[in-house]
């Protein structure tokens, strides 16, 4: 291997993460899944315009807590899954995703994660299918490097 090819390799892998808001993830680097999108493929933030500063709200410094309060079946977990997407792919940590029940936990993991890992090419590549012994990607619980994600139920 060239010196200079092993030294911009080093280099890279000492540079920051890109800065990306949640919106301009999702619209570089998220697929629709058609299980949960009448429009599978690339994610489009003109679609649903009044997502953008929900979801940008979450990387801005300061901001804590972000309290959504609109009508059913707008994108709100579809946008829940782009904040997920993002925390994966450019800042992972440790992640605890609460539903309302455990049930609840278990199906959005299996009908709308699972299909969002393996459609976006990004996350596919992070965390691994999940495996009948492979105690580290069970349904409710997904490493990934730097972190992993469960999922719980407020019950």
């Amino acid at each position: 291997m060239d010196a200079n090819v092993l030294l911009e390799s080093v280099i890279d892998s000492f540079a920051p993460p890109p800065r990306l808001t949640v919106s301009e993830w999702a619209e570089s680097r998220r697929y629709l899944s058609a299980e949960s999108s009448a429009e599978p493929g690339k994610w489009r933030n003109d679609r649903t315009p009044y997502l953008v500063e929900i979801m940008d709200a979450v990387t801005q410094p300061g901001v804590h807590e972000v309290c959504v309060m609109c009508s059913s079946q707008v994108g709100k977990t579809e946008s829940e899954s782009n904040i997920l997407g993002r925390q994966i792919d450019i800042d992972p940590c440790p992640i605890l995703f609460l539903q309302p029940t455990l049930e609840m936990a278990q199906t959005y993991s299996k009908d709308r994660f699972a299909p969002m890992i393996r459609d976006t090419p990004v996350l596919r590549e992070k965390v691994a299918a999940q495996k009948s012994r492979d105690k580290n990607n069970t349904i409710l619980h997904k490493n990934f490097p730097g972190g992993q994600v469960t999922f719980a139920g407020a019950n």
